[in-house]
């Protein structure tokens, strides 16, 4: 069970893959395999530079459906990675850290599935409470569905 040292700020998604943590760990760091699975399923991800590396930084853009980009630039600073067990980035849209967040996802292995456990630890409770109430949660939970459908893909 993952302790969560600040819960009043945190939002927690756990997922379980049907998958080999070597797997789960490679499709979320992959460059060539990202852009396909990241994102609302509704949505697009086109990424603009990224430097998988502590002290690198992915940025990309999200299009609609219609092909319209939402036109803000979302950008992650990769603050520690430890391979096939935890990353920790920080995330901001277009460069505006008012409403920055940051981000572990740790991957456990579950006998021969992986579990993904995503930590956003945000700044204040009401910051927390302003992003659930503007869709964070059901967009990361959007975004983890495309991904297991992704590493299904992979598997068969």
């Amino acid at each position: 069970m993952t302790t969560i040292e600040h819960p009043e700020r945190t939002i927690l998604i756990e997922r379980t893959f049907d998958a080999p943590r070597s797997l789960v760990y490679d499709v979320w760091t992959s460059d060539e395999h990202i852009d396909k699975w990241w994102g609302p399923s509704m949505m697009t991800t086109k990424t603009v530079e990224r430097e998988f590396v502590v002290g690198g930084a992915w940025k990309y853009e999200m299009f609609m459906p219609d092909g319209k980009n939402m036109g803000k630039i979302v950008e992650n600073n990769y603050t520690e990675i430890v391979p096939n067990e935890k990353i920790v980035w920080n995330e901001q849209i277009a460069s505006d850290d008012s409403n920055q967040v940051n981000i572990t996802l740790l991957f456990e292995d579950a006998g021969e599935e992986t579990k993904l456990t995503m930590l956003i630890l945000h700044d204040s409770a009401e910051q927390k409470e302003m992003n659930e109430q503007g869709g964070m949660l059901m967009g990361f939970n959007m975004t983890l569905d495309s991904f297991a459908e992704f590493v299904a893909k992979q598997t068969a």
